[in-house]
């Protein structure tokens, strides 16, 4: 079977926070299919520390291998979406080259997985002509700061013009079948094998080490929640990029700051972890969500104590779900009690059950079935 080109219209670039964007190019440039990674189009209007980036991407805007079995990236020349005339620039002189350079690299009639549902995105799904466009609906883009204001009915029309639509967690697919009622779920996984190399030592109990991994951003997490942790006496591990104006948390005593770490390197950051805490504020940004890092905790066998997340829910007898600075401290502390080995292996094979293996086959059956082919 010939596979068809694929073109990952992703919302962020390709060396940001590893998460499903890089993913899914990745898988489906591995089971080979001639693949580019877009990298963000843009959301909202850039700084002025942000025009060095612009100047460099101007001047390498082709698209150039991301790695073994990676997909190509491409690092596109847009302007965001937020402005009428930025708008116009786009759709007449920037993304008609765009398109141009896509084709080039991959070939003509794409599948198209898109993400951002932008203007833009719209307009490049429309240069491209694909054979098929599937929007993976990864978040709720209504609610993220300064996108632009008619996000909601780009929304809508990249719903209507997509033959396939899946979301990844149950909140964001009771709001998408209200448009579409053929969405389907397909939520976060995990490289399976990676993580559950930690699982070879056990843990402390009570633990000793607790970690928070991935992009601390304010708005999205609890920084009331992390500063108890460390307060309280146990060992806070912290990986990933930290919110500027909570800098001082990483100078704070029994805080262990590393930063960010390449994805292939996380599960070395997180030896010696004990236990997983994610706590997230609960507020329009984030009820959506099904944090992606979710089963690699589950992966490794380690407790995971975790803000009441809609998308949490379902995972109530994996996860321990803690409200505020003092249920997750209490839940910590009571980890000794409540923790069993049979916890522990149902734990491993729940992310199991999750791997990424098992999920991009459900995707690229979905995608082939759509496209009537069979192999």
């Amino acid at each position: 079977m010939t596979r068809p080109p694929v073109v990952v219209l992703s919302g962020v670039r390709w060396g940001f926070l590893w998460q499903r964007h890089q993913t899914v190019a990745t898988l489906f440039a591995r089971a080979g299919y001639p693949t580019v990674f877009v990298e963000t189009t843009g959301l909202a209007n850039p700084g002025p520390s942000a025009l060095p980036k612009i100047w460099a991407r101007a001047r390498r805007s082709k698209a150039g291998p991301a790695g073994d079995e990676g997909p190509a990236v491409y690092p596109p020349l847009a302007l965001p979406p937020t402005l009428r005339v930025f708008r116009a620039a786009n759709r007449r002189l920037l993304l008609p080259r765009v398109a141009r350079d896509l084709e080039e690299a991959v070939g003509a009639g794409p599948v198209v997985v898109a993400y951002p549902p932008t203007r833009t995105t719209l307009d490049l799904i429309s240069a491209l002509d694909p054979r098929l466009v599937f929007y993976d609906r990864a978040d709720d883009y209504e609610h993220f700061p300064d996108v632009p204001k008619d996000i909601a009915a780009t929304e809508r029309e990249l719903l209507a013009r997509a033959d396939l639509v899946t979301c990844t967690s149950r909140p964001l697919l009771e709001q998408t079948r209200r448009l579409r009622p053929d969405a389907s779920l397909s939520g976060p996984a995990v490289e399976y094998e990676r993580f559950a190399v930690l699982r070879e030592t056990p843990p402390a109990l009570p633990p000793r080490t607790v970690c928070f991994f991935g992009d601390a951003g304010r708005g999205r997490v609890d920084f009331g929640v992390l500063r108890a942790v460390a307060r309280a006496g146990f060992r806070l591990r912290l990986v990933g990029k930290l919110d500027p104006a909570e800098g001082r948390l990483a100078r704070e005593p029994n805080v262990e700051y590393l930063g960010e770490v390449p994805h292939g390197r996380l599960p070395e950051a997180l030896a010696g972890v004990d236990a997983f805490v994610l706590p997230y504020e609960i507020n329009g940004l984030t009820r959506a969500i099904s944090p992606a890092k979710t089963y690699e905790c589950l992966a490794t066998g380690r407790p995971v104590v975790a803000s009441p997340l809609p998308a949490l829910r379902d995972l109530s007898g994996h996860v321990y779900l803690a409200d505020g600075p003092e249920g997750f401290v209490g839940a910590l502390n009571w980890l000794a009690e409540t923790e069993t080995d049979e916890r522990a292996l149902a734990r491993g094979r729940v992310a199991w059950e999750n791997s990424w293996d098992a999920r991009f086959r459900e995707i690229e059956a979905s995608i082939l079935g759509a496209l009537g082919w069979r192999g």
